[in-house]
């Protein structure tokens, strides 16, 4: 394949209370993962409901991922990531990847401040998770074009920023400085682990005009949603554009890359079976240059 697909899913409170009356089914999530014929998504909003040898789990996505390798034939893994408070259960990152496709071969906390004077920044802290993939590349020798395999890696943050409980201006506000927090550290991520940097997931962003987004753009990245493509539905609210990827600028392997949107046509069904977000998805060049015969 010439391309990574990589997604990110906001699964409103899986596992939590709060979706009691209408909690997800574990089929249901991977048909809608394997329709989208994805590698790698990023997830918010999950609960744990258990430990296994020291790792958090959710019950949800064990089955998810049996079943995307019952369907697929080939394994799936998970990492649920801490939050600010470790000790924390509920709202929490996660990242689940296609383990024939690609392989996790570096994690980091980004050390970030979590609070300014009186605004708590980043309770779903940060992290950066490094994946690396074994391709065929096309390189022309002695005048002939052969295939040589290849490593390519790329860094994934996920990204869940302050919701916009507590309304609207204290709430950008704090995604402005989480957002300036970030990219403080985006040069040790780089230097660390790699240059090929995508930060996914739910900003919660009202529109692309938000100081938080001016924020990741001054600083080296290009917002994919800039047109404000809707992400979130609900009955009260209406829609919204709150998830976005961000990708590093001019980086060859992000020449192609756009964001796209699986959104349902019913959207109460889509609400009351999977999520009141809608997944987005990107597709990454994992061939090296424009001259590949291909």
């Amino acid at each position: 394949m010439s391309f990574l697909q990589i997604a990110s899913w906001n699964i409103e409170h899986l596992s939590g209370a709060s979706r009691k009356q209408k909690s997800q089914s574990a089929f249901a999530l991977a048909e809608h993962i394997e329709m989208a014929g994805i590698d790698i998504v990023v997830l918010q909003e999950i609960y744990v409901t258990h430990q296994e040898d020291g790792e958090r789990r959710n019950k949800e996505l064990d089955r998810v991922t049996e079943l995307l390798q019952e369907h697929l034939g080939v394994p799936w893994a998970y990492k649920i990531l801490p939050n600010r408070k470790d000790g924390d259960k509920s709202q929490l990152c996660c990242v689940m990847w296609n383990t024939a496709r690609v392989e996790k071969t570096g994690e980091m906390k980004i050390d970030v401040p979590h609070k300014d004077g009186d605004d708590h920044l980043w309770d779903r802290a940060p992290h950066a998770l490094k994946f690396t993939m074994l391709m065929d590349v096309w390189h022309k020798v002695g005048g002939e074009w052969e295939q040589q395999e290849q490593a390519k890696s790329l860094v994934v943050v996920p990204l869940h920023m302050k919701s916009n409980y507590g309304g609207p201006t204290k709430s950008k506000r704090i995604r402005r400085k989480e957002a300036e927090a970030l990219c403080g550290k985006l040069d040790e991520v780089r230097a660390a682990m790699d240059e090929s940097l995508i930060l996914i997931g739910d900003t919660n962003c009202l529109n692309a005009d938000e100081p938080a987004i001016e924020a990741f753009i001054d600083n080296g990245l290009v917002d994919l949603n800039n047109t404000d493509a809707a992400t979130y539905w609900s009955k009260s609210y209406g829609e919204s554009p709150f998830d976005r990827a961000f990708v590093a600028v001019d980086r060859p392997e992000f020449k192609y890359t756009r964001q796209y949107v699986l959104r349902s046509s019913d959207l109460e069904r889509h609400d009351r079976f999977l999520s009141d977000h809608y997944m987005i998805k990107i597709s990454v060049k994992t061939y090296l240059d424009d001259a590949d015969p291909r």
